[in-house]
């Protein structure tokens, strides 16, 4: 679906110089990594098993699916059919990872509702004075739930946002950090062949910082030379992961009718740790049967990425596998509904 416009290159033009300067606003620029600095995320874990097979390279792909609000919610458009989506990662050390996508073009619309949740399961507690475990277990849980829309704002061009509302909680404490973020996303199908641009800022937001069950600022206990100092200490507020990211994307074999591979090429700055390129590649076969792979140029664990994937009548399957060295591989399936038009 197209909406056309006399001045379909200006508004493009104009949401990318507003939106460009939107990073370096938030978080500035420096010269070293800040891993560890932001919480929350596990809004950056990625919650596709086809893109996480492309080293997450999807800010300017064309979305078959719902998960396409995880990733450019602008892309969101391009799903012209309901669609439902559920994946689930095996995350480090047992840790579950679940996430549901929903989506519908309603009139010139597309709208989303989507889902994510991460589970560590139970953690023995350990303390100074019992360093193998005290027979008392927490588990640290985390949740996002939000919406979306987007829409043509000019003929190939596509602007989206999402809202929603995130929560991490270790209920055995009563301790919990809640707050509301924002994604915001462009895309633009150049018409120069199958050429297409794409940029998002995501988990824009307020700091969070970690509560009571009386909505106070919760406190802890410190240590020194093994000893529980007379003052506790407050927990101090923190970022989300913030992460503005760009990039474009082209079918190599378009004019094939049974073929075609996709190459896609992404920038990411986030607010937590080192810029970073991403490659990705997707070879398909009549759209049925799908191979990818991808790697980033600079991160600190991820080495490389597979996966592939199968469609056949409104189905789709797929699986990804990610090599995060000394962490191990990490498997993850995604499976996929999509209704008539």
């Amino acid at each position: 679906m197209l909406v056309p416009m006399r001045r379909q290159h200006l508004y493009p033009l104009l949401l990318f110089i507003c939106l460009i300067p939107v990073p370096n606003m938030v978080y500035g620029q420096g010269s070293f990594s800040k891993v560890g600095t932001s919480g929350a995320h596990f809004l950056s874990i990625s919650p596709d098993a086809r893109y996480a097979g492309m080293a997450n390279t999807a800010v300017s792909m064309i979305h078959s699916t719902a998960m396409a609000v995880f990733y450019n919610p602008a892309a969101l458009i391009h799903v012209d059919r309901p669609s439902a989506s559920f994946g689930s990662v095996n995350w480090f050390a047992d840790i579950g990872y679940t996430s549901a996508a929903l989506s519908s073009p309603i009139g010139r619309w597309s709208v989303g509702l989507h889902y994510r949740s991460l589970d560590t399961g139970p953690i023995e507690i350990t303390t100074v004075d019992e360093q193998g475990g005290t027979e008392n277990f927490y588990a640290w849980k985390d949740m996002a739930l939000g919406v979306s829309a987007a829409r043509f704002l000019a003929d190939r061009f596509s602007f989206g946002a999402s809202l929603y509302f995130i929560s991490e909680s270790i209920s055995e404490f009563g301790l919990s950090a809640n707050a509301v973020g924002v994604d915001l996303g462009t895309l633009y199908v150049t018409g120069f062949r199958s050429l297409r641009i794409g940029m998002s800022v995501k988990n824009f937001g307020p700091e969070m910082i970690i509560k009571d069950e009386e909505g106070k600022i919760a406190e802890f206990e410190d240590y020194a030379d093994g000893e529980i100092l007379p003052e506790k200490e407050a927990y101090r507020p923190f970022h989300m992961p913030l992460q503005f990211q760009v990039g474009i994307s082209y079918d190599f074999l378009e004019s094939s009718d049974s073929h075609n591979l996709t190459v896609a090429l992404d920038g990411v700055h986030p607010n937590d740790s080192f810029e970073r390129l991403c490659v990705g590649v997707e070879y398909n076969y009549r759209d049925m049967i799908f191979i990818r792979g991808g790697f980033y140029s600079t991160h600190d664990t991820a080495l490389n990425m597979v996966g592939v994937g199968a469609r056949l009548v409104g189905f789709g399957v797929d699986y990804a596998s990610s090599n995060y060295r000394l962490l191990g591989l990490v498997h993850q399936f995604t499976i996929s509904f999509t209704g008539a038009k």
